[in-house]
């Protein structure tokens, strides 16, 4: 939250579809009268929903929040590949299913794409797109497309914890599926769509996507830019969570303010002295635990082995 004269916290901002997730931040760097700020989980522009920003001193925290599950409502459309995997992009191949290819899909209650969609449930490799954000070399892919340059994506492994068909109609001589898609970090929705029209045989492509959550953030509590704006000119900071939000499913621990002082001054303190409470919410070895003193975050520590003694190290320290 405010700290002196800077404004810190986390927003929830339901980002409109035809702007980047960047010039979110942009737009609420400006409206907020503030340098900091960034965000966790980039939204393609024809995306719209839930877009996780922090600003002032809670920027620190976004990493925690990057590898959160998420859940996407999406609208796929069968019989057309494009370049970029959705909407905006070219017609590339698929194919339109006939009269007879329409009435084998419709059958049983769309049976077959049912089984298709429903296939793609558990852990899966995905060939992000060449449009997607992710990085090669440190620049995204989509900039290589752009410029039209070839790079090669590796597969990456993710999970798609559950997806929830919504409904499965006709529309202009194909068939559209709506469905909620819980999922891993990581994962591409359109690449997604992709794979299950390749499945069927006829290809697919992304009509429509808004993210509904991030972690333990949901869309029901975000608002617009529009509304941020008109909040902040009548004076009011509600919109704004704490850092603590960032790192509410993170395991912690409480710790004395004697050891809260030692853990900022990023003093070497024995594994031994923490390794009961660590043990008691079920950290793992080496893994990493929020350090609280009062409900006030300390640090994210973890133990480390240093030449044969077990240590406590901080891998972030909260001022």
């Amino acid at each position: 939250m405010n700290q002196g004269n800077e404004i810190s916290g986390i927003l929830l901002i339901d980002k409109p579809e035809g702007i980047t997730s960047f010039s979110v931040v942009s737009s609420v760097r400006k409206i907020l009268h503030t340098k900091k700020a960034g965000h966790a989980g980039t939204l393609d522009p024809f995306a719209t929903g839930l877009l996780v920003v922090a600003v002032g001193k809670a920027t620190r925290v976004l990493r925690y929040m990057e590898n959160h599950d998420k859940t996407y409502r999406a609208t796929m459309v069968l019989g057309s590949i494009t370049d970029t995997g959705d909407k905006e992009g070219q017609v590339i191949g698929g194919k339109l299913p006939n009269e007879d290819e329409l009435a084998e899909l419709r059958q049983d209650d769309f049976r077959l794409v049912r089984e298709a969609v429903m296939s793609m449930v558990g852990e899966i490799t995905q060939v992000p797109s060449i449009y997607s954000a992710i990085k090669i070399a440190g620049r995204p892919a989509y900039e290589y497309a752009r410029a039209g340059k070839e790079v090669e994506i590796p597969p990456r492994t993710i999970t798609i914890h559950g997806i929830d068909i919504e409904k499965i109609c006709e529309a202009d001589g194909t068939v559209q599926v709506e469905m909620t898609v819980s999922c891993s970090k990581g994962t591409y929705i359109r690449t997604l769509c992709e794979d299950i029209g390749n499945k069927l045989g006829y290809g697919a492509y992304c009509l429509a996507l808004r993210r509904l959550r991030s972690g333990d953030c949901h869309i029901e509590n975000a608002i617009s830019l529009e509304t941020l704006a008109t909040e902040v000119e009548q004076g009011n900071s509600t919109f704004l969570l704490g850092e603590m939000s960032a790192m509410a499913h993170m395991l912690r621990i409480e710790v004395s303010k004697e050891e809260a002082k030692d853990l900022r001054c990023g003093k070497k303190l024995d594994f031994s002295l923490f390794r009961d409470r660590m043990e008691a919410v079920g950290v793992k070895e080496q893994e990493t635990v929020l350090a609280v003193c009062q409900d006030e975050p300390i640090a994210v520590i973890y133990a480390s082995e240093e030449e044969g003694q077990w240590l406590i190290r901080e891998e972030r320290v909260f001022a």
